[in-house]
């Protein structure tokens, strides 16, 4: 998330890209806040989210120019 945060502030305040990766930045703190509901399933199901954060987070800092092709 840092390294997102730092490649967005190099672009304009009104940048549409900076402001999806902003509000990428903000649901992976949502995310990361939430406890697993009980068994298996739960760990999995958080786990499943927790991926799909993490693979936009990549996606946006590639696009903002700060990743690794």
């Amino acid at each position: 998330m840092p390294e997102v945060e730092q490649a967005s502030a190099r672009l304009p305040y009104d940048d549409i890209p900076r402001y999806c990766a902003l509000a990428c930045i903000g649901e992976a703190r949502m995310k990361l806040s939430l406890e697993p509901s009980p068994g298996l399933h739960g760990g999995i199901a958080l786990a499943r989210r927790l991926s799909r954060v993490v693979h936009a987070l990549c996606d946006h800092l590639q696009n903002l120019g700060g990743g690794h092709a």
